[in-house]
């Protein structure tokens, strides 16, 4: 009797939140946008953590993040980003932009060494590229 939902598509496809936006792709990456002119604190940083954890259903993929909306960041946010904010993160590819968004990204990786692979891409395909080996 309960064969019919046994393939209906997830309640959680897509979720937004005022900090970020999240889906699940056609290839398995767990991707994020975040919003024009985001400020990344701490707090908006556990926020974003808790949705992608939550949305994910605690299971881990590899993400793929535009970070390009990020306008600034405070450093008690790259460190939990880098750590605690990696949880159920196999590898992670930042999509960056402007050159202010590029030197945000490279001090995330050379400052703050994220636990888990990451690396900074200025176009999606590459990124993609690089995540499929975490699949």
């Amino acid at each position: 009797m309960t064969e019919a939902f046994q393939h209906a598509p997830s309640l959680l496809e897509k979720v937004e939140t005022p900090y970020i936006t999240l889906w699940m792709d056609e290839e398995g990456f767990l991707c994020g946008r975040y919003p024009e002119n985001t400020h990344l604190s701490l707090e908006v940083a556990i926020s974003i953590v808790e949705s992608r954890i939550f949305f994910a259903k605690g299971n881990s993929f590899p993400l793929l993040i535009d970070m390009r909306g990020i306008k600034s960041t405070t450093r008690k946010a790259r460190e939990y980003m880098a750590t605690i904010g990696a949880t159920l993160v196999k590898a992670g590819a930042l999509i960056t932009g402007s050159a202010l968004n590029r030197t945000l990204g490279n001090i995330f990786l050379t400052i703050d060494k994220p636990v888990v692979p990451t690396k900074l891409f200025t176009n999606e395909e590459s990124a993609r590229q690089w995540l499929r080996q975490y699949l």
